[in-house]
């Protein structure tokens, strides 16, 4: 998200919105809050009705998933401090068996969503330059 992040003032600059939709709760965002800087709309979704809306659905993981998750939340608590949410309460929401995907929209000047793109916490988005494209095939 810090890719995003960075190219955020040029998409905008394009007449386009970028918004993510996250499964976290408000309480879970106000911690995230607390040390990530999102100058975008950030949206908390955590019955995933937007998500499903989208065609975003919550998806089967693999029975490593959860254990990864698990490690990279402690590894981010030894590296900086406790950062990471542990994964705990979404899996308490939605089970050990279904991934935690979060979704960014990319909207053009007319509102229209041109891509709606799955992205797990520590997954490649596409570049800002390949966003900037989709926003310049339709213009």
């Amino acid at each position: 998200m810090a890719q995003l992040r960075l190219g955020y003032p040029e998409i905008q600059r394009s007449g386009a919105e970028v918004l993510q939709i996250t499964h976290n709760t408000p309480a879970e965002a106000e911690r995230y809050f607390r040390y990530h800087s999102v100058p975008y709309p950030y949206l908390c979704d955590p019955d995933r009705a937007v998500h499903e809306a989208y065609g975003l659905p919550l998806q089967s993981i693999g029975p490593l998933d959860p254990l990864k998750a698990t490690a990279t939340a402690a590894l981010d608590f030894v590296r900086r401090g406790e950062r990471t949410e542990a994964p705990f309460p979404f899996f308490a929401r939605y089970g050990p068996t279904k991934d935690s995907p979060q979704a960014v929209l990319v909207v053009d000047r007319e509102g229209i969503v041109r891509r709606a793109v799955r992205a797990g916490p520590n997954a490649e988005l596409p570049s800002n330059a390949e966003i900037l494209r989709w926003l310049a095939d339709v213009g």
